[in-house]
């Protein structure tokens, strides 16, 4: 009941006050525009992540208010909800700042190990991995190693956004995954977050298929990777019977590859990791004739797939 509720809460915060943001978007002129690795012809707003960040926090603020009349299991251990929703404000901050000013890469990939150091320093942590035939713990390798995924992930959703509705495609098979690992495992406290998630990212796809009406630019696409990053950690470490590592991996395959390969490429020819290409799996797809929309349709299929091999190996585990 409480993880419905969230997500209907949630996709209907998203549906109505993402056209306002376009609206104001478009007054104020913060267009993106073609050019460069982007594949659209025309100026689209780009503050979408905004509305999708004020749906995420109507939702999870909407679960931890009735979660206990409700009678659901507490919502998230009260170290972890804090470390969410910090985090989430401060990228809130970075990129808005990011969209309407720009900010230069290296200074965007500071406020992003800014935003994973304070997560874990508030609990939001790789402490032990959980293999099937041993645990590790990770000791001093903790903090360093849960900065490095979720700047890694931040950074691999950002990437893949280059399709209308593929970055919110392929997140969304990635928590249906999530989901259904935390539901087999009665993991209900990570539930509210996946749902707001689903219901923010839903809302906003409704204006951000292909035609777009407006992108959710890096507010969103560091949204997006920050909370699927959180909640594959707590599915690692919080839940009943914690996954292997390699299941959040797996079901992030399509934009983990798509940012190894981003990395191998532009350091083959010289270039700092960070500067764009039109490289990417979905530009190569559109060369080879597809349409946007069936590029999209594609990666998130194959994501679904992954999505779908992840959950059978973590009931295998």
């Amino acid at each position: 009941m409480l993880t419905a509720l969230t997500f209907a809460i949630a996709c209907v915060v998203g549906l109505v006050v993402t056209p306002v943001v376009r609206h104001y978007a478009y007054r104020l002129e913060l267009l993106d525009m073609p050019g460069g690795r982007k594949v659209h012809q025309v100026p689209v707003p780009r503050l979408g992540g905004v509305a999708m960040t004020l749906a995420f926090a109507v939702g999870v603020g909407f679960a931890g208010l009735v979660a206990s009349e409700l009678g659901s299991a507490a919502f998230l251990r009260l170290s972890l909800a804090p470390a969410i929703l910090s985090g989430v404000a401060l990228l809130l901050v970075i990129g808005v700042v990011d969209d309407v000013r720009g900010v230069p890469a290296l200074v965007k990939l500071g406020g992003q190990v800014a935003v994973a150091l304070l997560a874990a320093i508030m609990g939001l942590r790789l402490e032990r991995l959980v293999f099937p035939w041993a645990s590790v713990d990770l000791g001093p390798l903790s903090v360093p190693l849960t900065v490095a995924w979720m700047v890694g992930v931040m950074n691999a959703i950002n990437l893949i956004d280059g399709l209308d509705g593929l970055a919110s495609g392929v997140v969304l098979t990635v928590l249906g995954a999530f989901g259904l690992l935390a539901a087999l495992d009665g993991t209900d406290p990570i539930l509210p977050i996946i749902a707001a998630t689903v219901g923010c990212a839903v809302g906003f796809l409704a204006y951000n298929l292909h035609p777009a009406s407006i992108i959710m630019g890096d507010t969103g696409s560091m949204l997006l990777g920050f909370v699927v990053a959180a909640v594959g950690i707590l599915l690692t470490q919080d839940s009943v019977r914690p996954v292997a590592p390699w299941v959040p991996i797996i079901a992030l395959g399509v934009p983990l590859v798509d940012t190894a390969w981003a990395v191998v490429r532009r350091t083959a020819r010289g270039e700092p990791f960070f500067v764009a290409d039109r490289g990417h799996i979905h530009h190569q797809l559109l060369r080879r004739g597809l349409s946007q929309r069936d590029a999209m349709l594609t990666l998130t299929a194959v994501s679904g797939a992954l999505a779908l091999i992840a959950v059978g190996i973590g009931q295998l585990d």
